[in-house]
């Protein structure tokens, strides 16, 4: 049975103008009424997750900066620092096309920015020289502490309730969520997931953007 959900946003709830689909609201809401524990974890700043659970009104832990940082209740916890990124960002970005994206003073464990795909391979091996790595959200890249990632949210969340894996669920569309989908548990992805999610995805909806949400959700018996 599973107890818990953990959700990507961008791309898995919202659509490619970042707009959230309704459809998903609605089902999540039901998967909450009937005692589903629903968690965000996603590359977005912490505020903005703060935002979705509170006018959502999910009912779990959220996390920001791919599990980076969460809220639990009142209580805002940092697993990281940024100190690393950001000087990497600064350096970086007087060489390259990389620049640094406004919502970063909203970031504490990261830094987000964009850059042309051709200094890709360059920045990605100067972070690497540091200790720190680079990934694609398709919104955005962000620059991270080794061992930051979503799937040390997951493993938070299992501890901090004590459950088993196969009691939770998570759904994700992009590469950026691949180390959640590399935890045995539960997986499930929209159509407009990438291959590498789909492969390793035991239900591949053929609805996408949030509206297979409740299609998922009916899948495994969560409403």
């Amino acid at each position: 049975m599973i107890r818990l959900v953990v959700l990507d946003v961008d791309g898995t709830l919202t659509d490619r103008e970042r707009r959230i689909s309704t459809d998903a609201i609605i089902n999540i809401r039901r998967a909450v009424n009937s005692g589903v524990l629903i968690s965000f974890v996603s590359g977005n700043a912490l505020p903005v997750m703060f935002g979705l659970k509170t006018f959502i009104g999910t009912n779990a832990p959220v996390f920001g900066e791919n599990g980076g940082i969460v809220l639990i209740n009142d209580t805002i916890k940092t697993f990281f620092s940024k100190e690393k990124c950001d000087k990497f960002l600064d350096e970086i970005s007087k060489t390259t096309s990389a620049r640094p994206m406004f919502t970063n003073i909203w970031r504490q464990t990261s830094s987000a920015f964009t850059m042309d795909e051709k200094d890709y391979e360059f920045i990605s091996k100067e972070a690497e020289k540091r200790d720190l790595y680079i990934v694609n959200s398709k919104f955005t890249w962000h620059v991270m502490n080794k061992g930051q990632d979503k799937a040390y949210a997951v493993n938070f969340l299992k501890k901090f309730y004590n459950y088993d894996y196969n009691e939770i669920l998570v759904m994700g569309d992009s590469d950026n969520d691949l180390s959640m989908f590399d935890l045995p548990v539960k997986k499930a992805a929209p159509a407009n997931a990438s291959e590498n999610i789909k492969v390793k995805s035991e239900y591949v909806s053929e609805f996408a953007y949030g509206t297979q949400v409740g299609d998922v959700f009916k899948y495994f018996g969560i409403i």
